[in-house]
């Protein structure tokens, strides 16, 4: 079977070592498609030199049947199927190493968009011989580019997660370099009020622009982004641990002092971080999908003065309902969603004020939970206590993260 299909083959014309091989990728283990090509081709030679085979073309092995071994690169046609694409392997991997030699990284992967006629050439191929066990000649590019790449620079390829990815376009005939965006894990404390978590054009300063300072000086990329598990409104603290993913974008360096970055952050006295790690993308999604349940310290006043007796109908509260609140309707889709209200307990203040300590399911909205958002939420404490209740200060105190989830503890 691999005698006859690899001689339909050759007869077309010449065909490197590579692209013979690889037409048998998947039954001839333990080798190169190029190497595996060469052990075909000699094979052919030497059946050859005992029964020639029916075709005009003596050489069209490729060989130099006298000697029986391959013709030198002055001697052989250009490969009918990659135009002699796998000898020009060594020179893509040159300019790949001159334009890596600036950035500072420690995983590449190598991709590749193929031209038109080798897209056709390869086709038309496989319509005269099937693919059942072919492996595709930009598998093979790819690999064999990465091997190159990975002994001259001592770089390690990665197909997951990689810090940088080598891009060969054949149809442009061009090599470009594409810098993968910097990850990195942390959890974050916000000790002041009165900034976002994430960019926005109304405030000056925010979580992230803190966070993020540091890391763009030392790794010199081009712009950030912070993913987190939730946020706090602009007026509240965050006096629990909430984790995040930095993403920095067209990082030139990528080997950080992530202790000393820690230490000017903290230095700032308005957020502090811990646990700074490196990350990968998965675990953005990771984070954004977490969804735990928070304890609230809220700070509230009340329009009349209320008993300890009134407070305790507020145990009566365990699900509400609530439309978005007006104050974020303008950026949220206006729906109805349904919370729970896990704990609550109190002590009373004097001013007609109280400290309340509320455990929410995510996504309960505190402030709209005591005013009652005008019966956007119900019930809410207005409704039950039948007073205005206004919330003076709220502090996020713990994060409930589920066991399992992002580096919980």
């Amino acid at each position: 079977m691999i005698s006859e299909t690899a001689r339909e083959i050759l007869q077309k014309g010449y065909v490197c070592d590579n692209c013979l091989g690889r037409q048998f990728g998947q039954i001839l283990s333990g080798m190169t498609n190029r190497e595996r090509g060469h052990a075909i081709r000699t094979a052919l030679a030497l059946e050859y030199a005992v029964k020639p085979f029916p075709t005009e073309k003596s050489n069209f092995l490729g060989f130099n049947f006298r000697k029986v071994k391959p013709e030198t690169k002055k001697e052989k046609e250009q490969c009918k199927i990659c135009g002699g694409l796998f000898d020009s392997l060594g020179k893509w991997a040159d300019e790949a190493v001159k334009k890596l030699r600036p950035l500072e990284y420690r995983t590449f992967l190598v991709s590749s968009s193929m031209s038109r006629i080798l897209i056709r050439n390869e086709e038309n191929l496989w319509e005269d011989i099937g693919i059942e066990y072919c492996e595709p000649m930009k598998s093979e590019l790819n690999r064999e580019l990465g091997k190159l790449v990975a002994e001259k620079t001592g770089k390690n390829p990665d197909e997951k997660s990689p810090d940088i990815t080598i891009m060969l376009d054949l149809e442009k005939n061009l090599l470009s370099v594409n810098v993968n965006p910097l990850f990195i894990y942390g959890r974050y404390q916000k000790l002041v009020r009165g900034i976002p978590q994430t960019k926005w054009e109304m405030y000056k300063e925010t979580v992230e622009d803190i966070i993020a300072k540091p890391f763009m000086r030392e790794s010199e990329g081009k712009a950030h982004s912070m993913h987190a598990a939730g946020r706090e409104d602009i007026d509240a603290r965050c006096l629990d641990w909430r984790p995040f993913v930095l993403e920095i974008e067209s990082p030139r360096k990528r080997i950080l002092p992530l202790r000393k970055m820690e230490a000017e952050i903290n230095r700032t006295k308005k957020v502090k971080v811990s646990e700074l790690s490196y990350s990968d993308r998965k675990e953005v999604v990771t984070v954004k999908s977490l969804m735990p349940d928070k304890t609230y310290r809220v700070l509230a006043s009340f329009g009349k003065p209320v008993t300890e007796s009134e407070l305790r109908k507020l145990k009566s509260i365990s699900m509400v309902r609530q439309q978005t609140p007006t104050r974020v309707a303008h950026r949220r889709a206006d729906m109805t969603r349904a919370k729970k209200v896990k704990s609550l307990s109190w002590r009373i203040l004097p001013k007609n004020r109280a400290e309340f300590m509320i455990r929410g399911e995510a996504g309960l909205y505190i402030k709209e939970l005591l005013s009652g958002d005008n019966g956007r939420t119900r019930p809410s404490f207005s409704s039950v206590l039948e007073t205005p209740v206004r919330t003076e200060e709220l502090d996020v105190v713990k994060i409930h993260l589920p066991a399992g989830s992002s580096r919980a503890k």
